[in-house]
């Protein structure tokens, strides 16, 4: 027989040896050819082929839901019992302690003895299993071909603690004995059914009880996966590493348990929490690829809540945050409601940790799928960041030198292009100039301009490895579609000789401009809450117009062909073939027709009387007035009101943050590049790996080292002038100082306001425009580009609570349906108990006759025996 549970693990992570049966006999007469084995009492493999036949002969899980049907559950409960009432048997007919021992000494595929092949099977009695020891007390210490002990099999196929604690008090040695794979008993107990379940929740107990009826024991002391665990760790297993470097506390990050296993293991090896395997994840990354379990939101609460500091910021061999495996782990369709809640509640945990803002963790926010992206930005820390970051210098100045450009192009590229036409379509005329090579000049400029700053981002995002998010950002290929059309139009310009035409020429600089003009629009997308919802509304619409758009477009099709259709070879018709200077009737020609029907949809009806010389085309007409005039062009009005509703009022702030969560990342990325350029070059900062780069002293003389990205302002020059200029407009100022009218301070103050308000601070602000922002004081900055954090709108406390109804019904559903199946498997078990007792019944009943008819024939025995005498 396979080694079933060997192959579950090693594909899958869940032993288990009831799913391998290829064809499935009948279990009553597997059982009855195995007894007649063992009457023959010369068979030492018979009680290893009693528990091998009902291995193979185990009914197997749904494969939709990894459990037993209800109808196979009770005869899965049949054949275990039977099971166990045949090794009971066999042990009570062969009281000979060589046969016993030479029987449980039997080994068969894979090494494999009657004991292990117990352990495999489902919750195996405490009583079988201490008979099986005390036959050969040496089959406990046997590993198998896998380097398997009984007690690996038992702790991955969820047997009972008392079991787990018989085969420990045998062999104590086994807790920390490793398989093939340096795998301990104590790995293998996290692929238990039960180990995420905690103990403590009943309807958690209600439900392992229902699934899980073939336990009989009521005494639930020491089943519990915390005791459990403090059995298999109290001699260093949670130390030791498998071949991946993994300890049990990755384990248990990975495949999920509850808070009081996390503390057992971390009780026994403290040091565990922050331990890397071969990879360098530890545990908090194993847990967060793994968000989408059940039991994950409670390991990654309880990971942050012991050492956050030393465990959230920590990069794996990869270079990877926890936070970029929860993003390559979590692409769930809409369906899958449970796991993207538990994935976004991981990721809300984490957040709330505040990890550092370096420029690989704003990368990985990026890169979330965009359902988990919404709600990573209106997270408090995350528009912290992207506010502190977006007023700094650099960004500042990105921000203005873009919008600069921006204009700068659009204005030297219209006086280029309306000299360039003149000379093109004017150039007999001896008072037309040639374009300016200086204006040309400019628009080549600002054209290297953007060409430079996308090489550097496209450079960045390299650096970070995340160069993908540049080819989905359509942003992106906005700006590179311009850059080129500017670098191609500038050079036809600078030679003012059309590649083409010069028709071709203006049609392409239409284009140009109106891809310039998006580009504005795009730059204030980030900027502007307001240009954001308006940007992204439009998509929005858009996307929910797809199924209207299609049908409005068959309608048309349709009512332009049948009035087409009606009017073709007509007197109408006929008259405008004759009289070509004439105004053509518009359903003579279908494109004409269909141009028509298109400009009665926007309201351009015309002479509704052309239609009165066929009924029919009346009827068409009317038709026509009410289905797509009246009652479409309504339709379209109620859909695009109600989807910019959606995006205004529900995802304003996700959509405003999102957009700024790129720029600053992309700045970020940059800042990035420059960094590592200077370490190359011997010019970065100094000192050990993961060392401090940002210091400040304390007022006692103790350094503080700053979160990197997220430093505190300190007052600095320039923010400390800018609040000395603004202190002089204080209202309080004079009653502060006590100044009055009638003193001569009074007139310094007023002369030094005037000066300030009139001369320094518009030179201050000119300067600092000058400058792109760069001298700028930090409060002009955060003034222009700093916005509040999003609040919970009225609409999202009323989508909340939706929610969270719709969810209570749900789960409401779900225990009904729940009572209902139990309640179905309780009858069900009740009338097959009814009947095993009916069967008894008469089984005890015909006994009773065999009986009666025994004594009687006894007794007319002895009376005939006493007539004779």
């Amino acid at each position: 027989m396979a080694d079933l549970v060997g192959r579950t693990i090693g594909a899958g992570g869940r032993g288990g040896g009831r799913g391998v049966a290829s064809s499935m006999r009948s279990s009553n007469n597997s059982n009855n050819n195995a007894r007649s084995t063992m009457s023959g009492g010369s068979d030492v493999s018979a009680l290893y082929n009693l528990v091998e036949s009902a291995m193979f002969n185990m009914p197997q899980p749904d494969p939709a839901t990894n459990e037993l049907r209800p109808a196979e559950l009770g005869r899965m409960r049949e054949m275990l019992q039977q099971t166990w009432d045949g090794i009971r048997e066999w042990l009570a007919a062969h009281p000979n302690r060589n046969d016993r021992q030479n029987a449980a000494m039997h080994q068969g595929q894979f090494l494999t003895t009657t004991l292990h092949m117990v352990c495999k099977l489902t919750d195996p009695p405490v009583d079988v299993v201490e008979s099986l020891i005390e036959c050969s007390e040496e089959t406990v210490m046997w590993p198998d071909s896998n380097g398997w002990l009984p007690l690996h099999h038992a702790c991955a196929n969820g047997a009972s603690g008392k079991v787990l604690a018989v085969l420990v008090e045998a062999y104590p040695e086994g807790k920390i004995k490793q398989d093939k794979r340096y795998r301990t008993p104590l790995h293998f107990a996290f692929f238990r059914k039960d180990a995420h379940e905690d103990k403590m929740n009943l309807k958690a107990d209600a439900r392992k009880s229902s699934m899980n009826p073939l336990n009989d024991d009521e005494d639930d002391v020491g089943n519990s996966m915390p005791e459990i665990v403090a059995l298999l760790a109290d001699s260093g297993a949670a130390e030791l590493q498998d071949e991946g470097g993994m300890i049990p506390m990755h384990y248990a990050s990975a495949y999920g348990t509850t808070r009081e296993v996390l503390e057992v293991l971390l009780e026994v090896y403290p040091e565990s929490i922050t331990k890397r395997e071969n990879k360098g994840r530890n545990p908090l990354h194993l847990a967060m690829v793994n968000a989408h379990r059940k039991s994950s939101p409670k390991v990654v609460g309880f990971l942050l809540e012991v050492n956050a500091a030393e465990i959230i910021n920590v990069h794996d061999d990869d270079s990877h945050l926890p936070i970029h495996l929860l993003s390559m782990a979590s692409k769930f369709p809409e369906e899958k409601v449970m796991e993207r809640k538990n994935a976004s509640i991981c990721l809300k945990l984490y957040l709330n940790a505040r990890p550092k803002a370096t420029a690989d963790f704003l990368t990985a926010i990026q890169t979330l799928p965009e359902w988990l992206r919404d709600i990573a930005v209106i997270n408090d820390h995350i528009q912290n960041i992207l506010n502190h970051k977006i007023v700094q210098r650099f960004p500042t100045m990105i921000l203005i030198l873009d919008f600069v450009f921006l204009i700068m192009v659009i204005v030297v590229f219209e006086i280029t292009t309306s000299q360039t036409i003149d000379y093109l379509f004017r150039g007999d005329d001896d008072t037309v100039t040639p374009t300016s090579p200086g204006l040309v000049f400019l628009t080549f400029v600002a054209g290297a301009y953007f060409l430079l700053r996308e090489m550097v981002q496209i450079i960045s995002l390299m650096a970070l490895g995340n160069a993908g998010s540049w080819m989905g950002d359509m942003g992106n290929w906005l700006d590179v579609t311009l850059i080129s059309l500017v670098f191609f139009f500038g050079g036809v310009m600078f030679t003012n000789s059309p590649l083409v035409n010069e028709d071709t020429f203006r049609s392409g600089a239409a284009i140009t401009k109106g891809i310039m003009w998006m580009s504005v629009i795009s730059f204030l997308k980030s900027t502007q809450v307001e240009f954001s919802v308006f940007v992204s509304g439009v998509f929005y619409v858009v996307q929910r117009l797809a199924a209207f758009l299609l049908a409005l477009a068959l309608i048309l099709l349709m009512f332009s062909q049948m009035f087409y259709i009606i009017y073709a070879q007509t007197d109408e018709c006929t008259c405008t073939a004759e009289n070509a200077d004439a105004n053509p009737f518009p359903h003579c020609d279908f494109k004409w027709s269909l141009l028509k029907v298109y400009t009665m949809l926007m309201g351009e009806i015309g002479n509704e009387m052309r239609y009165s010389t066929l009924p029919i085309a009346q009827v068409l007409y009317i038709a026509f007035a009410f289905l797509v005039v009246i009652l479409l062009s309504n339709v379209l009005i109620a859909i695009v009101t109600d989807s910019y509703g959606v995006i205004k009022n529900e995802r304003s702030a996700m959509v405003f943050w999102a957009n700024r969560l790129d720029f600053v990342a992309e700045m970020d990325a940059i800042k990035n590049v420059g960094k590592r350029i200077r370490a190359c070059c011997g010019k970065g900062s100094s000192g050990a790996p993961g060392a401090p780069t940002n210091v400040r002293e304390t007022p006692n003389g103790e350094p503080i080292a700053l979160v990197e990205g997220l430093e505190e302002k300190g007052p600095g020059k320039f923010r400390a002038g800018w609040q000395s200029l603004m202190n002089l407009f204080d209202r309080n100022l004079y009653e502060t100082y006590d100044v009055q009218p009638s003193s001569i301070e009074f007139w310094c103050y007023v002369l030094i306001r005037f000066g300030a308000f009139f001369f320094v601070i518009p030179l201050w602000l000119l300067i600092g425009l000058c400058t792109a922002g760069w001298l700028w004081p930090p409060q002009v900055r955060e003034w222009l580009f700093q916005q509040k954090k999003a609040a919970i709108s009225r609409a999202d406390m009323a989508q909340e609570v939706t929610n969270q109804i719709n969810q209570l019904k749900t789960e409401i559903m779900k225990l009904r349906i729940e009572m209902k199946g139990e309640m179905k498997r309780d009858r069900n078990e009740f009338a097959a108990l009814k009947t095993e007792v009916e069967a008894i019944q008469a089984e005890v009943m015909a006994d009773l006759l065999q009986v009666k008819e025994i004594m009687v024939t006894l007794l007319d025995m002895s009376r005939d025996n006493l007539g004779t005498r």
